[in-house]
């Protein structure tokens, strides 16, 4: 049985021809681009609140009032591991819990109004921070960016569905 081959394309970088790559080789690149943004991203979070934290809190945010399986299941972790971080959001004051309309032995838990306002100051210094980089780019590089949001933002639908 043979391997199978590593279909090439060509690669572009700004408006040059970069020569042939493999699937592998641009699976390589966009993982480390966007695994570093990410991680310049993240360093733009307050101190305070860790990742796990953050991604939890926005969790919460985006989806409203959730028990505590609910946001496990959605941070893909434990149980356990998902109250730890909720106990950590709410001594913080970032979270409250309440108990559930249809079963009062089911907890929720929501965003307070000071998380809402946090996620939307940490939301506009990440966003500043894309903005300064973004303008430092040539045109073409902007364009290119611009042209590939689509697919990029298929990948995660992709991943998500």
């Amino acid at each position: 049985m043979s391997e199978p081959t590593a279909t090439k394309r060509p690669v572009t970088r700004g408006s040059k021809e970069a020569g042939p790559a493999t699937d592998d080789e641009i699976a390589g690149r966009l993982r480390l681009a966007v695994l570093r943004l990410a991680r310049r991203l993240r360093q733009q979070s307050p101190p305070g609140i860790t990742p796990s934290q953050l991604s939890a809190l926005s969790v919460i945010h985006v989806l409203g009032s959730l028990t505590i399986g609910e946001l496990a299941a959605h941070e893909n972790v434990q149980p356990p591991t998902i109250s730890r971080i909720v106990d950590a959001l709410e001594a913080a004051g970032w979270v409250e819990r309440f108990a559930d309309d249809t079963d009062r032995r089911v907890a929720r838990v929501r965003a307070t109004p000071q998380a809402e306002r946090e996620l939307a100051r940490i939301r506009a210094e990440r966003n500043a921070y894309l903005a300064d980089r973004f303008d430092r780019l040539d045109p073409d590089e902007r364009r290119a960016l611009v042209a590939a949001l689509p697919a990029l933002e298929h990948l995660l639908r992709e991943a998500d569905g």
